[in-house]
């Protein structure tokens, strides 16, 4: 496989890549575009979930290679190199999504269970079916413009992930997760409600019965991260929502995220996504200007391609 680092879907450039919150194609119509090969690559801001119905192949993560033996889902957290080897047969989808969009409650579940890349059988799972038909009904609203069509699709990927953590369910055991599990759980929502008027370790320490050495450890247990790096990435994610998808000031913002200092901001924005908020935004404006042709082009590949 072919080593790509890309901010795009693979095999489109980086400058068509994220001028959305989700997307959703079959897995015939994007692979076989690649000879039914995705080479190693990651992406820094996206969520990506494969859904294998049909077909075999093989997944890289982590460096190893595992067989794909349908039905299975593949859970790709951001920042993981991936690739994958297709059958001439594969069926299936695959979502992409900018973790932002999703409710405070999903974001929970996938930063509880699917810190890293999970191939996850799914033959044995009691709601298969249900599954199923979520991610089929991801893939029609998606090529729809009906009213609520986005509404439809978040509440769908609401719903699957749900299942793909119950799914999960076995990690967890091996985890030994239970009251640690459900105090992270109460933090993120309090991160969540409290995200514009930023609040110290102690204040959640406190609100969780915790010492705040005791909700450190906790928080690097469950997400690998410490309290200001979580709290920071859920800053950086409503920021970034905010710059694609409304025409608020960089200060506007800031003031919005609680920072009183709109240098500091343009700091900490810059620190954590290599660009000022102003360029970030420039850039992204950049991609969505030639979206809309790109759009229209890939939306015809897929039908021509669909078996």
């Amino acid at each position: 496989m072919r080593d790509a680092a890309t901010e795009g879907l693979y095999g489109e450039d980086a400058a068509h890549g994220t001028g959305f919150r989700f997307h959703c194609e079959t897995l015939f119509s994007r692979s076989s575009l690649h000879r039914f090969e995705i080479g190693l690559h990651r992406h820094s801001a996206f969520l990506q979930i494969l859904y294998i119905s049909s077909g075999e192949g093989d997944a890289l993560l982590y460096g190893r290679v595992e067989p794909i033996r349908p039905p299975v889902a593949v859970i790709v957290p951001p920042g993981f190199e991936h690739g994958f080897r297709f059958s001439r047969d594969i069926g299936g989808v695959i979502v992409t999504v900018l973790p932002g969009a999703l409710s405070a409650s999903v974001q929970a579940l996938l930063l509880r269970i699917f810190q890293q890349p999970v191939l996850l059988p799914l033959q044995e799972f009691g709601e298969g079916e249900c599954l199923r038909s979520g991610f089929e009904r991801i893939s029609t609203e998606y090529q729809t413009r009906e009213i609520g069509r986005d509404a439809m699709i978040e509440g769908q990927l609401a719903t699957v992930v749900t299942l793909l953590t119950r799914a999960a369910r076995p990690l967890l055991e091996t985890r030994g997760e239970g009251l640690a599990a459900q105090r992270f759980e109460r933090l993120l929502a309090l991160i969540a409600r409290h995200i514009r008027e930023p609040q110290k370790a102690e204040f959640y320490a406190n609100k969780l019965g915790l010492s705040e050495t005791h909700l450190n450890r906790l928080v690097r247990s469950v997400s690998g991260l410490s309290l200001q790096r979580l709290i920071a990435r859920r800053q950086i994610e409503i920021a970034q929502q905010e710059l694609i998808f409304t025409a608020s000031t960089v200060q506007m913002i800031a003031d919005g995220l609680g920072f009183a200092d709109p240098a500091y901001f343009n700091r900490f924005f810059k620190r954590e996504t290599g660009l000022t908020p102003r360029a970030w935004r420039l850039a992204e404006q950049r991609k969505m200007g030639d979206s809309g042709a790109r759009q229209k082009e890939l939306q015809t590949s897929i039908l021509a391609s669909s078996p």
